[in-house]
């Protein structure tokens, strides 16, 4: 059967050529060579995922997340607002990380610093299972995220926003590494301290919001 020995010698060859010329499989990345982990000598940026409205007036009210943060306290009416952030996606090396926020031009933003915009923050040490929020969604109620706010007065820190909303031109400001623990996800939550009034409403946008820098060994 000659034309069947015309037909394999062809298709043989053309099997070793591609076994031959084949392209090597292309080794998995380990952690660090991930996009997670910034160059040695830089830092990346995590913005943060999710903000949760707490009303400890209403410590029971189940609230979604929203896009924007907004932190407050009145001493006439003690209305009392703080929030919960969630900070998720960081490496397991991931250290040295820290607190920040970002505002953009005040044409292309929007920051309200009404009062004392002295704000304090602690890290949370987890988050609650989201429930059923009364209007639609889900989300986390003061009571639930209470139990997690386990942190001590000395493990406080304190972002100022007083002033910055008559600044022009965007800026960002860090409150330095150190001021949160790494983790694969990162919780805090910030409230207006009782001594005095003030509201901090800053709009989240592409170019502002709050974000945790960190580095890489």
């Amino acid at each position: 059967m000659p034309w069947f020995t015309d037909l394999i010698a062809p298709l043989f060859y053309l099997l070793v050529v591609a076994t031959a010329t084949a392209i090597p499989t292309k080794p998995a990345q380990t952690r660090a060579d991930t996009p997670l982990c910034p160059p040695p000598n830089s830092t990346a940026r995590i913005f943060a995922s999710a903000l949760y409205p707490l009303f400890p007036g209403m410590p029971d009210l189940v609230s979604p997340p929203t896009d924007d943060f907004h932190v407050q306290y009145n001493n006439q009416t003690r209305l009392s607002i703080q929030q919960a952030i969630v900070f998720t996606g960081f490496p397991a090396e991931a250290r040295a990380c820290a607190f920040g926020w970002a505002q953009d031009d005040a044409i292309a933003g929007i920051l309200v610093a009404g009062g004392d915009g002295l704000l304090t923050g602690r890290q949370l040490a987890g988050f609650p299972s989201l429930a059923p929020a009364p209007a639609s969604g889900s989300g986390v109620s003061a009571a639930a995220v209470q139990a997690f706010d386990t942190a001590g007065p000395g493990s406080a820190f304190h972002p100022d926003f007083t002033s910055w909303d008559r600044e022009t031109r965007g800026t960002t400001h860090s409150s330095g590494p150190g001021s949160i623990a790494c983790a694969p996800d990162i919780y805090v939550i910030f409230e207006k301290e009782h001594a005095t009034s003030g509201n901090v409403f800053l709009k989240k946008t592409p170019g502002s919001g709050l974000f945790v820098d960190y580095n890489c060994p």
